[in-house]
């Protein structure tokens, strides 16, 4: 009997149309992104191929969470199938078992549910052949089919999840009898995967996804994570691999358990529903009372009064809208999947955003952004799902005829049913807000901002979600069917998310429900975006009622849906009232759709991606061959600046003293200009002879010519206006209206061609026919002509920088240098202003900001220099950190390094329109987004605000005294030395517990990243501006130096560097002048570190086999470590070639952790000479023993950090 109704249901499933529109929806969507750039699954993977068997098991892995819909759809039929044909007593009535009854509904479900993702398999195939033989990708960019991958992922990721999945659902479905409750069941589990990995998501939670993540992704993610681009092109994870075995072992358990759940819970008999006793209590009393005659006398009826004007129509709206959101917000399906819904945000509130460990102060923009994170998937399944069932309720219940004989008119009931979706969609507003505030409250944040979210939860999300539930509406009342309905919705949607972008349309006028992208700022709240956004509101505001009037003519109402008809009723409708009022929509429409274009589009201007890549293109074509042209460089720089943070206009005056420093006369300068600003020039004894306005170039040509060592004036003047508004808001975090910073780069004109300007992908050069691009010129030893630009600018050495700056009255302008003067007058525009008069007291790089705001300052001195952080009074957390955290570097680096040679060190904060901190002369912008929310645990935290402003102190002396010619290994000279300056301050502050947390950090991101270089990985010392390498890698290789050759020789040969470069002029020096001096201040036997950590690519296999512990008569503990240890070279990809172990490693012990924390004291260390692969040590210790193994620190890049470790075992 089993295999009767096993294959009578996998012969019933392929009889259907829905497992071929999912096997065909899953072929489309894989081909695509097979194909095309167009449309990323899952990321982008640099050099991994397209096909690559990771790709191919990641694009599993990550629809496993949207086939959950679809093994929904297939497993809960199964199960209730018999029930909602009325078939099921008929069905159980037969002589068949239990098991063979559920074991053959399930499987052959569960078989069928498997088909639509051979659509991934199918997809990935089959796009990879369009892709090459269409020329839409490069064929370079895929690699041969590797079947063991489609397999592998069949086998750890289709199979396990379906049956998981499958039997989760099917248990639901049977028991209940209810498809909701599937439903709500996959829906469940969708939530508990969310909030494992937000609770798996840090580093040190992570190796609990083994155990914890149901759809196997987690461990997945675990195996490949430091996975190198030649690993991810070859390898594939399978059942062999030891974390993904025991996962879907644990979870497969997990689906059988359940399935006997299932069995034994389930009845053939009918299942009775119960009554509660108040009814049953009715039930008898009317049952008695059946028998009685009563007699009561007749009374007249009362007299009412038909009414059928607008007051009628109105109750009648009111009454649907109050039936519809009652009816829906009482119902059990409607409560768990928002109650499901906020438990994830609940965790998400508690576990997510962290950054090296730490958290954040939760302020309110933060948990805004991070509820609608959490929140949005199930509030799309709310209106996607309820505006479809309101609009089919009175169909559903075979209720419409009656319903649609009643004296109503369409408008009302539509409309009601629209502002039913509303409040329901307000409902969960309103909880989001209270769980938002409830976190903070909690957090003991007592700056609730109720205001920020009322806007943002009721008034922003209400508009943007309107138009969404209309179209929805509108697409149930066009279509008679409601399932083809769901499908067109949600295809419409993804339509709208993927199309526009390959058909290079940006416009928020044609995207349909498209706004600009905003960002709330303390600083400056909703500042820039506000105009723009409200007409973008109010346009779709409009679109929306639009669609509202089309879905009211063509409402369903009657037995004949026939299009003829219902196209015959909507002209009968579209007259007096009705007409009047879609006539007027439109010209409104046309009216504010027009007044939009002519502020986007004539007043201001937008160029598409498309559009901006073919003007790269044409500017690398037409001006390439003047970028080694010689051109006079800045020397002297003079500025006047006017900013109007109200208006968010600018004025820049500038005069630079120009140069040449050539050994020929120059007879042309070149000048490339910022995009959206208006120039005026004005070179002495130069003629304008090309102005190419289109790509922003033009060509002076000077008589007489520049001769060597001569210099001229160039003074220009620099416009920032902003009038009206535009289609997406630009130059936010240059000019706000409070929080303005530029940089010198924003404003001022560029001499010469400028590499930037180029396109840097290596696939979109391919496509233009353009030759390939090294990320930066290939390092000399000895160089002096290619050594001339350093890395920052190829037109300027060191200047001397004066500004004027004006602003607002009640804001504080800061230039670079000190400030000699501050007054108020009224300016050129008849308002009073505020004017600041800055000066450098060094000669610096010709790049420095320019910042104004309304600002708090505090203020310290340390040895004559001003210590100042300008800050946001909403933001004083770490203010103190700040200030101590520049005096520590200060005192640490002038002794070490050399002198500081501004007079002032200020850290200023600005919006969070970027998150980073930046380093200039004796300034440092640091967005009010990371550091200055920061919540530290002193006890406990890394203290990254410690570090980050210490990293951008330590610039001062690494970038800003010594920079590096612009060649490969230039940042080795700037960022990594920056991080080891920042790693010796904290060194100062904390244990070696906080620095192996934070190495181990480090470690984390600089292998993790190795897997997605986009172009090639190269040794420490040819660094190419790759972050993963100078600060990641950097910081542990710098670490590890320290510790070998000591810290005083690092220092010497840093500050031997000061002396030798500081502020020199060109030739620049090149990576090989500081290798060559920690060479110099390292023994012979360790000169192979040097190699090893700054020439090549070394990654180490390093792991703790065994440790064991004897306490001795003495209450001393003799420790035993086994460990392993291997060495590899890597090239370029991460193909790894073994070499001979001859290295000093560290071997050591810890101690028990405290309660509470994380690490326990390190008891023993000693460095080891290791030049086999096996080895044991030996300790005595005076606390008893934890945990032992090598490298306990993680100096070392080691393919697996995680193993080092080993949990001691007490012997007797």
């Amino acid at each position: 009997m089993f295999l009767h109704i096993f294959t009578f249901e996998i012969r019933y499933w392929l009889r259907q149309p829905m497992v071929y529109v999912f096997l065909l929806v899953n072929v489309l969507m894989f081909t695509w992104a097979g194909a095309s750039d167009d449309l990323t699954i899952g990321g982008t993977f640099g050099n991994i191929y397209k096909n690559a068997p990771y790709v191919v098991q990641n694009h599993y892995g990550i629809w496993c969470v949207f086939a959950l819909l679809m093994t929904t759809a297939f497993v809960q039929s199964a199960a209730v199938r018999d029930f909602t044909y009325k078939t099921s007593q008929i069905v159980f009535s037969s002589p068949i078992r239990k098991v063979d009854y559920l074991a053959g509904r399930f499987f052959g479900s569960f078989l069928v549910s498997l088909i639509p993702f051979l659509g991934i398999s199918i997809g990935i195939i089959f796009g990879t052949w369009v892709g090459q033989v269409t020329g839409a990708t490069d064929a370079e960019r895929y690699g041969p089919i590797v079947w063991s991958a489609h397999l592998n992922s069949f086998l750890i990721f289709a199979i396990p999840n379906t049956f998981l999945a499958g039997a989760f659902i099917f248990m639901l479905a049977a028991l209940t009898r209810s498809s909701i409750t599937a439903f709500i069941g996959a829906i469940v589990l969708l939530v508990a995967q969310l909030i494992a990995g937000t609770f798996l998501g840090d580093v040190e939670n992570e190796h609990l996804a083994v155990y914890f993540d149901a759809l196997g992704y987690g461990p997945f993610q675990l195996i490949t994570k430091y996975w190198t681009v030649s690993d991810k092109n070859t390898r594939s994870v399978g059942l062999g691999d030891v974390q993904e075995l025991i996962n879907r072992v644990i979870w497969i358990g997990v689906g059988m358990v359940l399935l006997v759940i299932t069995y034994v819970r389930f009845s053939f008999e009918e299942k009775i529903k119960k009554v509660r006793k108040k009814r049953r209590e009715q039930l008898v009393e009317d049952a008695a009372a059946a028998g009685k005659v009563v007699v009561r006398p007749l009374q007249s009826l009362p007299r009412v009064t038909l009414s059928y004007g607008w007051s009628a129509q109105w109750v009648q709206m009111t009454r649907v809208f109050r039936t519809d959101f009652l009816g829906t917000v009482k119902g059990t399906a409607f409560i768990v999947i928002l109650f499901a819904g906020l438990l994830n945000m609940g965790f998400s509130l508690q576990y997510a955003g962290k950054f090296y460990g730490l958290s954040s102060y939760p302020v309110t923009y933060q948990v805004i952004q991070l509820i609608r994170g959490t929140i949005s998937l199930f509030l799309f399944a709310i209106i996607i799902f309820y505006s479809g069932a309101i609009i089919w309720k009175e169909r559903d219940a075979d209720l419409d005829q009656i319903y649609d004989t009643m004296p109503h008119r369409n408008w009302s009931v539509f409309v009601g049913k629209f502002l039913a979706m509303m409040g329901i969609v307000a409902i969960i507003q309103v909880l989001c807000i209270l769980a938002g505030v409830t976190a903070q409250l909690l957090m003991s944040y007592p700056n609730v901002e109720l205001g920020q979210y009322a806007v943002e939860f009721l008034l922003i999300d209400l508009l943007r979600y309107a138009p969404i539930i209309m179209l929805s509406m509108l697409t149930h009342t066009l279509v008679n069917n409601k399932y083809v309905a769901f499908f067109i919705v949600i295809a419409l949607l993804i339509a709208n998310a993927y199309v526009w972008t390959p058909l290079d349309v940006q416009s928020n006028l044609i995207q349909y429900n498209a706004s600009p992208n905003y960002q709330y700022s303390d600083m400056n709240g909703w500042g820039p975006y506000v105009k723009s956004f409200a007409w973008f509101r109010v346009y779709w505001s409009l679109w929306a009622a639009v669609l509202a009037m089309v879905a009211i003519l063509f409402w369903a109402r009657g037995k004949d849906m026939s299009w003829k008809s219902r196209l015959r009723s909507a002209r009968q409708a579209l007259n007096g009232t009705n007409r009047l009022v879609f006539g007027g929509l439109a010209v409104a429409l046309l009216l504010v759709g027009g007044f939009i274009f002519y502020n986007t589009n004539i007043l201001n201007h937008y160029v598409t991606g498309k559009v901006r890549e073919k003007q790269q293109v044409a500017y690398e074509q037409k001006y390439k061959r003047y970028e080694h042209r010689p051109q006079p460089r800045i020397a002297n720089v003079k500025y006047t600046i006017d900013v109007y943070p109200e208006e968010r206009n600018l004025v820049v005056n500038g005069d630079y003293v120009l140069v040449n420093r050539s050994t020929a006369p120059i007879d042309s300068v070149h000048m490339v200009f910022a995009n959206r600003l208006e120039y005026r020039i004005d070179l002495e004894r130069a003629k304008q002879v090309l102005d190419d306005s289109l790509l922003n170039y033009r060509i002076y040509k000077l008589s007489p010519a520049l001769a060597p060592g001569d210099s001229l004036h160039l003074r220009f003047t620099t416009r920032k206006r902003t009038p009206g508004f535009e289609n997406e808001v630009q130059f936010t975090k240059q000019i706000s209206q409070n929080g303005s910073f530029f940089d010198n780069f924003d404003i001022a004109p560029q001499i010469g061609y400028q590499e930037q300007g180029e396109i840097s992908d290596k696939n979109d050069r391919k496509k233009y026919d353009l030759p390939e691009k090294a990320r930066m010129p290939k390092l000399e030893r000895n160089c002096t002509g290619d050594c001339m630009d350093h890395y920052i600018s190829n037109n300027s050495d060191w200047v001397m920088v004066e500004t004027t700056i004006s602003t607002s009255p009640d804001q504080i302008a800061v230039a670079p240098g000190s400030l000699l003067k501050e007054w108020r007058q009224t300016g050129s525009d008849g308002q009073p202003r505020r004017y600041f008069h800055y000066k450098l007291d060094h000669p610096s790089l010709n790049f420095y900001s320019f910042i104004s705001a309304r600002y708090e300052v505090a203020r310290e001195k340390w040895n004559g220099i001003d210590v100042e952080v300008y800050y946001d009074k909403k933001h004083p957390y770490n203010v103190r950190d700040m200030l101590e955290s520049i005096k520590g570097s200060l005192a640490y680096y002038t002794e070490h390094f050399g002198p500081y040679r501004h007079r002032q060190a200020r850290i200023i904060e600005f919006p969070r329109y970027a998150s980073f901190a930046q380093a200039f002369p004796g300034t440092m912008p640091y967005s009010e987004s990371i550091g200055f929310i920061s919540r530290i645990d002193p006890e406990e935290d890394i203290d990254m605000v410690k570090y980050v402003v210490a990293h951008e102190m330590g610039h001062q002396w690494w970038a800003h005294q010594v920079i590096g010619a612009y060649m490969q290994g230039a940042t080795l000279l700037s960022e990594t030395q920056a991080q080891y300056s920042a790693l010796m301050v904290m060194e100062k502050a904390y244990d070696k517990g906080r620095m192996k947390r934070f190495l181990k950090y480090e470690m984390d991101r600089y292998l993790s990243a190795r897997g997605t270089e986009s172009l090639k990985e190269v040794p420490l010392e040819r660094v190419e501006n790759q972050g993963y390498i100078h600060y990641n890698k950097g910081s542990a290789v710098m670490y590890y130096l320290k510790e070998l050759i000591g810290e005083r020789a690092v220092n010497k040969a840093l500050h031997t560097l000061i002396d030798q470069y500081a502020y020199r002029q060109p030739p620049y020096p090149v990576s090989y002048t500081l290798v060559d001096l920690f060479r110099q201040q390292t023994p012979d036997s360790l000169q192979s570190v040097i190699t090893d950590q700054f020439e090549r690519i070394t990654v180490f296999n390093n792991r703790a086999t065994a440790a064991s512990s004897k306490k001795r008569p003495d209450g001393q503990y003799e420790v035993t470590i086994d460990v392993q240890a291997e060495k590899f070279y890597a090239d370029s990809l991460g193909r790894e070639t073994p070499t001979t172990l001859n290295d000093l490693i560290d071997v050591g012990v810890y101690g028990k952790p405290a309660e509470g924390k994380k690490q326990g004291k390190l008891l023993a260390v000693r460095r080891e000479r290791m030049k086999q692969k096996v080895g044991k040590y030996t300790f005595v210790v005076k606390e008893e023993p934890f945990e032992a193994g090598i490298d306990p620190i993680n100096f070392l890049v080691d393919r697996v950090p995680d193993d080092n470790l080993k949990r001691v075992n007490k012997l007797d």
